[in-house]
């Protein structure tokens, strides 16, 4: 599979409006020019993201992050370049072509997986139907799965024999190679064979509803109860909310997601029109499956059963929401009970009353950790609590939950202060280092990095550097490429260049991204690009001429070091034609 064709991306990049697309994901408010927000890749309190819909770009003063549209959403969606390009070209009215007429040798191993797996849930919705099936048919019907459910979710069943998948897929001429990466085969001493043997099959969609991994589920007591596909270029589990590509809709409507833990938790709710369900299956929530959640709502439920509930470690990984920026609470089952079976026992309705009787996460974890250390335990309550409300994002309802936090210990609300303090420093003092390595790694040459600035905006500007200085003269190699590129569109006549453009020719590249993204920055509030060009230009020359004269000096060093009298002659005669030379 070959890659599009850069006239192409050129074109849905002319399409498309990069405020359009951001907005599509985070609320942008307009700020002069341009339009600003909290940034979606990392935490903060004071909006730091600029959107520029004259550069077509986006930037974080932050964390640094910043690209064109098809940066935003391949790094917010995680998603590969084609698959962005896909979403962004159907946006944009662009009719992509074929890739594999583009080119027959290369081929995208992501496209091959999401087929294999689409063929292997055709494979296994026949195996539900087939004679050996009916055991399977019998199970969910036990579990009262309607046919329309099996249907809308695609379950299936695995046959039991050892390789009945392989076999199939090698009449289809289907690589090995293709099949042990999507983790459908395994490959053992005595040969290859099929993971999913004598199991209910659930296929795991991602966010746009594309198959990306799968589930299997015995039918009685034996061990393990399930196992999953494993990680692919597909499929991070910590990426994936089971049924999220069923319940945008609802969730959106709802204005709440409901968290529950499994795959039939998800499926029996929405046989009852419970349809803004979504299953972490069996992993903490991690920050990326919180900024999934964020796009369709700010509003957590989370649904315990008692097991989970009795610990209170359980309840840690629900902190990532709080640090998103979402509200949480938290819904307990009767003991015993999850959400397949507690919705088929007493309906929705009181499933809803369950759900809107559902505590606040600071209310149900201060009473389940009495419940566990006791009232007494200050330091250990106050070890689990204060961690959580050091991520709420709002100063009024922080100070609330210390107050709250204090009457519930006893205890002085300074001291509960002091404390909090020290955890924020501790976060604050991470974030430091963290801030100050990054700085460390972006120490560019500033008149050359305010020149790459200048010269995208003006092709005037960019024939001054060549003439006065010349690319070649530009020690910063990542800046020289940059700079080459810009060269590249003048000479093909195309003078009106947006930096999303130019920021589509080096997607790849994250030195070329920075120094790309820092030089914009640097020339963003230059009034007269001429006049500041020359003055670069003028500054770079020296700094260059200064450079040379210092090497020079050292090697002739070196050279009288050893008594050679051919490079010491050399180095003298090239030493005094560079002082002598004059400099803007």
């Amino acid at each position: 599979m070959g890659r599009y064709p850069q006239e192409l991306i050129d074109q849905i990049l002319d399409r498309v409006d990069i405020v359009d697309i951001i907005s599509g994901y985070i609320g942008l408010k307009r700020a002069g020019r341009n339009f600003k927000s909290n940034c979606p890749f990392h935490n903060e309190k004071t909006p730091s993201f600029v959107v520029s819909p004259e550069k077509q770009i986006y930037h974080c003063f932050g964390c640094g992050a910043g690209g064109n549209a098809i940066g935003f959403v391949m790094k917010y969606e995680n998603l590969t370049f084609p698959e962005t390009i896909t979403i962004l070209a159907n946006k944009a009215g662009v009719e992509l072509p074929n890739l594999n007429k583009l080119s027959s040798q290369e081929e995208s191993i992501t496209a091959r997986l999401y087929e294999v797996n689409k063929l292997a849930t055709e494979f296994f919705q026949a195996g539900l139907k087939s004679g050996e099936g009916k055991t399977a048919q019998i199970y969910l019907k036990a579990r009262d799965i309607s046919f329309e459910s099996v249907k809308r979710f695609k379950i299936g069943y695995a046959l039991s024999g050892w390789d009945n998948f392989l076999k199939y897929c090698n009449k289809k001429k289907i690589p090995i190679e293709v099949l042990r990466k999507a983790g459908l085969i395994i490959r053992g001493e005595k040969g290859d064979y099929d993971r999913f043997r004598k199991r209910i099959i659930f296929p795991i969609f991602n966010e746009r509803g594309n198959i990306s991994a799968f589930g299997g589920r015995v039918m009685d007591e034996s061990l393990p109860k399930y196992i999953n596909s494993p990680e692919t270029s597909i499929y991070v589990k910590s990426n994936v909310l089971y049924g999220l590509n069923f319940s945008k809709k609802g969730i959106r409507e709802n204005g709440c997601a409901i968290i529950v833990e499994g795959y039939l938790d998800v499926i029996v709710p929405f046989q009852f029109g419970i349809t803004n369900v979504v299953a972490a299956s069996g992993t903490a929530l991690t920050s990326r499956q919180a900024r999934m959640l964020k796009k369709y709502t700010d509003t957590a439920v989370m649904v315990f059963d008692s097991d989970q509930a009795g610990e209170a470690a359980s309840l840690r990984g629900l902190d990532i929401l709080i640090e998103n920026g979402m509200k949480v609470r938290i819904a307990r089952l009767p003991e015993g009970e999850d959400p397949d079976s507690y919705i088929r026992k007493n309906g929705k309705e009181k499933f809803d009353i369950l759900i809107n009787g559902a505590k606040e996460l600071f209310e149900y974890k201060i009473e389940l950790l009495i419940e566990k250390f006791g009232a007494n335990s200050v330091g250990d309550i106050a070890v689990e609590m204060l961690p959580t409300i050091s991520k709420v994002g709002n100063a009024v309802v922080k100070a609330d939950y210390i107050r709250r936090l204090a009457g519930y210990l006893r205890v002085p609300e300074n001291s509960l202060h002091q404390e909090l303090g020290k955890v924020k420093t501790d976060y604050s003092h991470k974030s430091l280092l963290k801030a100050e390595t990054k700085k460390k790694k972006s120490i560019y040459i500033k008149s050359e990095l305010h020149l790459l600035g200048l010269a995208v905006s003006d092709i005037n500007v960019f024939r001054l550097i060549q003439q006065e200085l010349g690319l070649d003269k530009f020690r910063d190699e990542t800046v020289k490429k940059v700079l080459n590129i810009i060269g590249d569109f003048f000479e093909k006549g195309i003078i009106d260049i947006t930096p999303s453009k130019i920021l589509a020719r080096i997607q790849d590249d994250e030195d070329a991204n920075a120094v790309f993204l820092e030089a914009l920055k640097t020339a963003e509030i230059t009034e007269e690009p001429l006049k500041a060009a020359s003055e670069c230009i003028a500054y770079a020359l020296k700094e260059n001429k200064k450079t040379a004269l210092s090497e020079l000096t050292y090697q002739l060093k070196k050279a009288q070091a050893i008594n050679d009298s051919s490079a010491i002659k050399d180095l003298v005669l090239k030493l005094n034609k560079l002082y002598k030379e004059k400099v803007m």
